[in-house]
């Protein structure tokens, strides 16, 4: 069991290995595949800073000629997605439809309005009417989860309309019209566009099962490494060591599984070994619901370790590696999440503690406000810090100054490696 805090960081796109997992399957309007990002004049190209947090990419865009509004670029979405329920009264939604969304979690099925009529513009490129979800409550929480304001979503429209280029050491994205002559450099792994999602085909090594080829979404729009669902339309076969874990969170509610590791993962002439895993519990209509069978999701904390051009119409992902460094994938080792309540000063606090962790045995209580740790106050830290600090090394010391009650509390937390 996960204690978890009501409505708020429990309900946005919730924890892998500090990250945010997005599970958006849509049954939605159908693509319009003629509907582009295009360039005006004879520019070719394009690159933008983008800021990058819990590994996820957040970009300017304007909405209607309005913005910019922070958005998370995702290949793990099809129509953009609005989660700033303001956009319901500032936008002409006369002819919009409101339906519900049938997602891959537990719970109830969540109403989103769906409109045609929005126009978006990423730096000089713009598209003058992209399908959209606007929910009508924002189930997601991720600007307190992110520590930064968070508008809304957006994946296969821009993909789709660019060779696209993501700098995880620069933060640069870069995206070049279709007629581009450009090279792209880096292993050529062929991808499968299917729903507005992308696909590959590769290989994983598990202990018990030795080599074997699974089919994985490719979704840097979750910040874990890996995800490992079915095998054989059963529930993937789990690894001797797991731990219980909340994995994130649907349209519907949250998904729970458990956290283990896989010997290695082959990208084409790249290996990662000891690669850390999430098994979400096995559900047997995802299939149906995404229009496709796959195994799992390969996420952003894998894909950082590349120089990564998504080609949709071209049908291919090439892989650059960006340094000569040996990844290691660490779980959190504290068990507690943080949610951010912004404002002037934000103020950091315990959205979910695990049973059994060692923010449980240190005292640690859901809603705790954490003011300090090791006698520095939090205000001198991003949340990516404090993410890093919570699974920086076994064994590692923390004090942390709580407030609870409006009364002061220091506790030693102790960090733990618990997979």
């Amino acid at each position: 069991m996960i204690q978890r805090r009501s409505r708020k960081i429990s309900c946005a796109k919730l924890l892998l290995t500090g990250g945010v997992l997005l599970y958006l399957l849509l049954v939605l309007a159908p693509l319009v595949h003629a509907q582009r990002f295009e360039f005006s004049g004879n520019r070719k190209k394009q690159s933008i800073p983008f800021i990058l947090v819990k590994n996820l990419i957040i970009i300017p865009v304007y909405i209607n000629g309005k913005g910019p509004y922070n958005f998370l670029l995702d290949t793990g979405v099809a129509q953009m997605i609005i989660t700033d329920t303001t956009f319901l009264d500032n936008l002409d939604l006369k002819s919009a439809k409101t339906v519900k969304v049938q997602g891959y979690g537990f719970g109830d099925n969540i109403e989103a309005v769906l409109t045609r009529n929005v126009s978006a513009k990423v730096g000089k490129a713009i598209i003058k009417s992209i399908p959209t979800a606007i929910f009508k409550k924002d189930i997601f929480d991720l600007s307190n989860y992110l520590g930064i304001k968070i508008y809304g979503i957006l994946g296969y429209y821009f993909f789709n309309s660019f060779k696209v280029k993501i700098n995880y050491y620069t933060n640069k994205l870069t995206f070049y019209a279709p007629d581009a002559k450009i090279e792209l450099k880096g292993n050529r792994i062929p991808i499968q566009i299917t729903g507005g999602k992308p696909y590959l085909t590769t290989q994983i090594k598990t202990d018990d099962l030795g080599d074997i080829e699974v089919d994985l979404l490719i979704d840097n729009g979750s910040s874990h490494p890996l995800m490992m669902e079915s095998l054989h339309d059963k529930p993937f076969p789990l690894p001797a060591k797991t731990i219980y874990a909340n994995l994130g969170v649907g349209i519907n509610g949250i998904i729970n599984g458990s956290m283990g590791r896989i010997s290695a993962i082959k990208l084409g002439t790249y290996t990662f070994n000891e690669v850390l895993t999430g098994f979400p519990e096995y559900n047997i209509g995802r299939s149906t619901m995404e229009g496709r069978t796959r195994n799992g999701s390969l996420g952003s904390d894998i894909l950082r370790h590349f120089i990564v051009t998504f080609d949709y119409t071209g049908g291919f992902l090439y892989l650059k590696k960006n340094n000569n460094d040996v990844p290691k994938f660490e779980h959190d080792m504290s068990g507690l999440e943080i949610y951010v309540i912004q404002g002037i000063k934000d103020r950091y606090y315990i959205g979910r503690i695990e049973v059994g962790s060692p923010a449980e045995e240190a005292g640690l209580q859901v809603n705790d406000e954490i003011t300090a740790i090791n006698f520095v106050g939090v205000v001198h830290y991003k949340l990516n810090e404090l993410t890093e600090i919570l699974k920086d090394r076994n064994g590692k010391q923390l004090l942390m100054e709580i407030y609870r009650a409006d009364d002061k509390h220091v506790m030693l937390l102790r960090l733990k490696k618990r997979i």
